[in-house]
């Protein structure tokens, strides 16, 4: 049995939530990670996630308690809003002439906020039926995984706020607390490691290919040790808007088209294609698409089940309807898969590239499959099928839709039990640091703006970027980037508040900025320390005879940074101790510009046009 150090969460609850569908999986420590599988209007056992999905307006009707096949035309489904926290998705859906979009991120915010807070309801009901007892007063932390797609702070920031007013941590904040937590890739790879089909070697290269509804993740990783496990990531993850669906709204596309080819077709339902495309029927083919019980060569989906009042002795040959069934070959349905499976190619490709170019003397051993697509028999058997010649096995996850969420909670439970983390390290995909004074050097500081110091008695250039984190350096996961501060205090001045700016920037590493303003460097925030508790006694007092200058005391404290695979955090640490005095001491205003800058690489436009 497991020895659970003291002052440990009582319970660790990971959430996936993701753009189709949403896991939830928790564990108190002592016992095995469960999964929820006891969703409202769940009738289907083989469902493990519920539907990202809900009715506005409609009370009581959101996951599986929505029936896409019986929805009315008045009733609108909201869905896929996670995509649209980001701003740029918004820009770019309008630009290709979509309508059911929220009208902004602050909307997309409200239909997320709403989503979860059913989510939380529901996780709280059912935890709290399974431990007998409320939570209230029990410590609770709730970890999320993250897309890799999200490079910016913004939508990381819009995510958080939409969680909080969700419900999470807010029933109890001094015990309850939410972590954004590892990305998906990152996630299924800890997954793959605790739950291996095969027999890891310490030294093995992984590429996790999370496939998903929304997303596909990739992250190269490497098994550190096999038996406890530990992995390290070798190459940075890196995510693309490809996903399962993008296969709906292909089908979509392609009952249209027929229709459009028809004109008396359309006579029929104003919104024949959506329901098609969204239906019971056609989501269950999609799953079971390769399998050997869904291999037919003509598939046919019946229409009046979808609420439309069409005899079972209607057909239209134009319409490929016979007998009240719409048919479709399986060529056609086939290309479907082949358009994603070609852009998820695409990423794994790029990874094996960089493995050429960048650790030639290595090479990935295992290609894992995980998520709702990368759980496919199809696309399992496509990707043999282009790498079958190599020396790259293709594994499938043991349960490729809970691979995300459970491999969250598992990488928590060993850092609290075993004070390491499953991830020990990442590799980080900005440069982070502080703005700062130098002294001046007509060299190094050709155009800097000077400024003199009168204790010092130095010419300092300010404006000046110290970069603690660079594009591509290894990040411990389990310890924190420390960064000391030296304010210098009059005798007497009660002022303890000491503002610092953290710069970003997505350049390569040596094309860093040294300077604010060169190209590339973007405040990411004002990082406010407060320390208005610590009496000057326990300063050191500088320059204590009259011939030395001016008296003054040295307040020399830490700033430690917590870097996350998108997000950043901050503590103050003085004496060796983590400041935690009666008041906050650490205040954080983001930057509007610097929370929205992204590299490009991680930006595919494509893929977001051909989204819908």
């Amino acid at each position: 049995m497991e020895v659970i150090p003291q002052n440990k969460p009582d319970l660790v609850v990971g959430i996936d939530f993701g753009m189709t569908y949403t896991g939830v999986a928790w564990t108190n420590l002592q016992n095995s990670i469960q999964s929820l599988d006891d969703w409202p209007g769940l009738l289907d056992a083989h469902q493990v996630k519920v539907p990202t999905r809900f009715i506005r307006g409609k009370d009581n009707s959101w996951g599986f308690l929505v029936d896409n096949d019986e929805a009315e035309e008045s009733e609108r489904i909201e869905e896929f809003f996670k995509i649209y926290l980001d701003q740029r998705s918004i820009d770019i859906a309008r630009r290709n002439g979509l309508q059911d979009i929220p009208a902004n991120v602050a909307e997309a915010q409200r239909l997320t906020a709403y989503f979860l807070q059913q989510i939380y309801q529901h996780i709280k009901h059912s935890i709290e039926s399974s431990t007998g007892g409320s939570w209230q007063n029990k410590t609770v932390e709730f970890n999320f995984s993250m897309p890799t797609t999200w490079v910016s702070l913004n939508v990381l920031n819009n995510f958080e706020e939409a969680v909080r007013a969700s419900g999470f941590g807010e029933e109890n904040r001094s015990k309850h607390v939410v972590n954004m937590g590892l990305t998906e890739a990152e996630a299924a790879a800890v997954y793959v490691a605790s739950n291996p089909q095969v027999r890891f070697m310490d030294g093995d290269v992984l590429l996790v290919c999370d496939a998903g509804g929304g997303t596909t993740d990739l992250g190269l990783v490497q098994v550190e040790n096999a038996k406890l496990p530990t992995l390290k990531q070798v190459n940075a993850v890196s995510g693309v808007g490809i996903g399962s669906t993008l296969i709906d709204n292909s089908f979509e596309l392609l009952v249209q088209a027929r229709l459009d080819s028809h004109p008396d077709g359309n006579t029929l339902s104003q919104n024949l294609a959506r329901k098609i495309a969204r239906s019971t029927q056609f989501q269950s083919f999609k799953h079971k698409f390769g399998s050997a019980v869904g291999d037919f060569p003509e598939y046919k989906f019946k229409l009046d089940i979808l609420g439309l009042n069409i005899s079972q002795n209607f057909s239209h040959p134009g319409l490929g309807i016979e007998r009240g069934r719409i048919i479709f070959s399986k060529a056609e349905l086939q290309a479907l898969f082949d358009t994603q499976i070609r852009g998820i190619v695409k990423k794994i490709d790029e990874q094996l590239d960089w493995m050429q170019t960048n650790q030639p003397g290595q090479q990935v051993k295992y290609l894992i499959l995980s998520g709702g697509l990368g759980g496919s028999d199809y696309v399992k058997t496509r990707l043999e099928g282009r790498y079958g010649s190599t020396d790259m096995s293709i594994v499938r996850s043991q349960e490729p839709r809970l691979s995300v969420v459970k491999g969250l909670v598992m990488d928590r439970k060993q850092k609290l039990i075993l004070g390491t983390a499953a991830l020990k390290s990442r590799i980080a995909r900005a440069s982070y640091g502080v703005a700062c004074r130098q002294i001046y050097d007509p060299i190094r500081h050709p155009g800097a703006t000077i400024e003199y110091d009168a204790y010092t008695k130095k010419r300092w250039a300010i404006n000046q970027i110290d970069w603690l984190i660079k594009k591509g350096d290894m990040i411990d996961t389990n310890t924190a980037k420390e960064k000391p501060f030296s304010k210098k205090i009059r005798p007497g001045d009660p002022s303890r508040q000491w503002d610092t700016q953290i710069i970003i920037s997505h350049n390569d590493r040596d094309k860093l900025p040294r300077n604010l303003n060169e190209a590339g460097a973007h405040t990411l925030c004002n990082v406010q320390s407060d320390l208005k508790e610590v009496h000057e006694k326990e300063f050191e007092l500088k320059n204590k005879r009259f011939w030395q200058g001016r008296k003054y005391y040295d307040a020399i404290f830490q700033m430690k940074f917590l870097i996350g695979p998108a997000d950043l955090k901050f503590e103050i640490w003085f004496n060796g101790v983590k400041y935690n005095r009666s008041h906050e001491a650490v205040k954080v205003e983001w930057d509007s510009a610097g929370v929205s800058a992204r590299p490009s690489e991680y930006y595919d436009p494509d893929s977001y046009e051909r989204y819908r």
